[in-house]
């Protein structure tokens, strides 16, 4: 097989259509966040937009060629199969490369979300779903091959992962957060949602590696059998919610004086987070004077990711100060 990579440079990143789905060989993917439409915490689910980064295609390993090519040539022998195993075998004959696709989405904090996974093809496939680089059936780190735990999806099927499936009867919520505030201790891999698909092996013998993915994710889950037909991922998809540079979410205005004005709050930053409003006068930065727009760029300059930086912050009723924690 050749290699083949396709890669989508910075620059034409702006004249790239934005996704409402990504969509891959075996699986259709998206994103959706909770639109809260007042207090009482009612609201719909809105699909995010992913900007689609890179396509890359490559060379499965030899491995799991023959095991592909031997499950294949069973299927040509088998005259009798039942749906199932022809679906199963009409999924692995689409398999000659692994797809490695990467979108780009932008995080709202504070908000959650939810992925919703469509499986395209007729047979069974397993999907390893993590985020910030832990497994969300069970919590613990990736390891990248076919020994994760998955999500079962039956034939066409669509679900609906809104959280970590500790155990049977707990689950955390997924909310966008700042990089202190992930559920995850994996540092370097905060900031990412990624899936490892995995292809069933219709003629295997039942094992208990596999959970089918239910609607609702508070509820127990059903373990049911599945063995993948390759030791590694037949596609593998990612979508970065982190961002570039650090921002603190206002729109700033100068006032020919001593302090800047916020002039806007942007919705789901770390700025709304920290309580700042419209119309609040930021004097200082670290005990640092902050006179001008450019000041406060130049402070956020120096800083990383997860680093906190602590406000001076005057309104007309009040001064206070108020720690806010950098975001990407």
């Amino acid at each position: 097989m050749r290699r083949i990579l396709i890669t989508l440079l910075a620059s034409c990143l702006l004249a790239s259509v934005s996704l409402s789905a990504a969509t891959g060989q075996y699986v259709v993917v998206e994103v959706e966040a909770f639109e809260s439409w007042g207090i009482l915490h009612w609201g719909t689910w809105e699909p995010m937009e992913e900007a689609l980064l890179s396509i890359r295609m490559h060379d499965a390993t030899k491995d799991d060629e023959g095991a592909v090519a031997e499950i294949l040539a069973t299927c040509d022998t088998t005259s009798d199969a039942g749906i199932g195993v022809r679906g199963a075998c009409t999924a692995l004959d689409r398999f000659d490369h692994v797809r490695a696709s990467a979108y780009d989405i932008d995080p709202l904090l504070g908000r959650p979300y939810r992925i919703q996974l469509r499986n395209l093809t007729a047979g069974y496939i397993g999907v390893v779903l993590s985020v910030d680089g832990l497994n969300t059936n069970g919590n613990a780190p990736v390891i990248g091959d076919a020994t994760d735990r998955k999500w079962i999806l039956r034939p066409g099927q669509t679900a609906t992962i809104s959280g970590w499936q500790v155990t049977a009867d707990e689950a955390l919520q997924f909310e966008f957060a700042t990089p202190s505030l992930s559920h995850s201790s994996l540092e370097s891999l905060r900031g990412t949602i990624a899936l490892d698909v995995y292809l069933g092996n219709p003629f295997a013998e039942e094992d208990r590696r596999g959970t089918e993915a239910g609607e609702m994710i508070d509820q127990p889950t059903v373990v049911i059998p599945f063995v993948s037909a390759t030791a590694y991922p037949v596609e593998t998809m990612s979508f970065d919610y982190s961002r570039d540079r650090v921002v603190l979410g206002i729109q700033c205005e100068e006032t020919n004086g001593a302090g800047i004005r916020i002039a806007a709050v942007v919705e789901g930053t770390a700025a709304q987070q920290a309580g700042l409003r419209t119309g609040d006068i930021i004097t200082y930065a670290n005990a640092i004077p902050i006179n001008t727009c450019s000041d406060m760029q130049a402070l956020l300059d120096s800083k990383s990711p997860g680093d906190r930086i602590v406000l001076k912050v005057h309104r007309p009723d009040r001064v206070f100060l108020v720690t806010v924690e950098l975001e990407e």
